[in-house]
C-alpha cells in the first residue's frame, strides 16, 4: 500500500470508529508499528486526526455514527477518568451484597478493586472481568455464559439471556457507549442491548458509570430513557450545564 493510500484508510478508520488503536492500524494496513506511528504523527501535525496515547481518535469531539471502536481502542480513552469513577462506585457496594457487573472497560476498573473484597456475590457476563475476579476466595463468582461478541470479552444472545433473567440481584453496575442527556442511553450494536435490559429487570438498584466522552459520543441503538438509571456516576470534566441537566431529570448524578 502506498504512504498516500496508507494515511487515507488511517483516517477513514478513524472517522468511522471514532478512536482507533495502533494495534487496529497495524492490522488494517498490514503495516509494520513503526510505520502506523509516523503515519498517526503525520496525520496530527496537519490537524488531520488527534495522536492520543496507543492509537489516534477523530479530530472533532462529536463522533459521527459509525462502526463501534475496538475493544482495545476504548481502554486507551480516559483511563484516569475510570478509575476515578471506579473507586466511587466502589463506595455504594454494600456488605454481602451480590452485584451484576456489566460488559466494559471501566467496569473492569471496578473489577480490579473488588479481587480482595470479601462476602460478595459477583455476577457477570465479560471474560475479563470473570478472570480478574477468579482468585478472589473470599467471595463468589457466577458467570453468565453465551456467545462471545467477536472482538470483544462479553457474552450475549439467549442463553446469556435466559441465565440472567433467573436471577436476581442487589445492584448493577454498567457503562454504555453513549448518552443523550435529553432521551436516552445507546449502544453501537445490538448485541447486548437484551443483556443489559434484562440486567436492569433483575436489580434493586442500577448504577450507571460514565466518563465524559461518552455524552460526545453518537450510537444508534436505544437500551433505555435515563428515567431506568437510579444513580450515575459521571466525571468532573462534563460540562457542568450537561449535569445540571442530569439533576434536574430527577437523577442522583455523582461528580468525580
Amino acid at each position: 500500500m502506498l504512504r498516500a493510500e496508507r494515511q487515507q484508510a488511517i483516517l477513514e478508520l478513524v472517522k468511522n470508529r471514532g478512536i482507533v488503536a495502533i494495534e487496529d492500524l497495524i492490522a488494517y494496513t498490514e503495516s509494520s508499528k513503526a510505520t502506523i506511528r509516523r503515519d498517526i504523527n503525520e496525520l496530527a501535525e496537519q490537524s488531520l486526526l488527534v495522536k492520543i496515547r496507543g492509537g489516534a481518535r477523530f479530530y472533532t469531539d462529536v463522533k459521527l455514527p459509525g462502526q463501534e471502536p475496538s475493544q482495545i481502542a476504548k481502554s486507551l480513552v480516559n483511563m484516569e477518568e475510570k478509575q476515578r469513577i471506579a473507586v466511587a462506585a466502589k463506595r455504594h457496594i454494600r456488605p454481602n451484597s451480590c452485584l451484576f457487573l456489566d460488559s466494559g472497560t471501566t467496569v473492569l476498573e471496578l473489577a480490579k478493586l473488588l479481587v480482595n473484597e470479601p462476602n460478595l456475590t459477583v455476577v457477570t457476563n465479560d471474560i475479563q472481568i470473570g478472570a480478574e475476579l477468579s482468585g478472589n476466595q473470599k467471595s463468589t463468582l457466577l458467570f453468565v455464559g453465551g456467545m462471545v461478541r467477536k472482538g470483544f470479552t462479553s457474552t450475549y444472545g439467549y442463553f446469556a439471556e435466559q441465565m440472567l433473567s433467573e436471577l436476581s440481584v442487589n445492584q448493577m453496575f454498567f457503562s454504555v457507549d453513549a448518552v443523550d442527556p435529553d432521551l436516552n442511553i445507546t449502544s453501537y450494536t445490538m448485541d447486548d442491548i437484551n443483556v443489559k435490559k434484562i440486567g436492569m429487570a433483575q436489580a434493586e438498584e442500577r448504577i450507571l458509570l460514565c466518563d465524559h466522552s461518552k455524552f460526545t459520543t453518537c450510537a444508534l441503538f436505544n437500551i433505555c430513557a435515563l428515567a431506568n438509571i437510579d444513580t450515575i456516576i459521571v466525571t468532573k470534566e462534563l460540562d457542568p450545564g450537561v449535569v445540571e441537566q442530569l439533576r434536574r431529570s430527577g437523577k442522583t448524578v455523582e461528580v468525580v
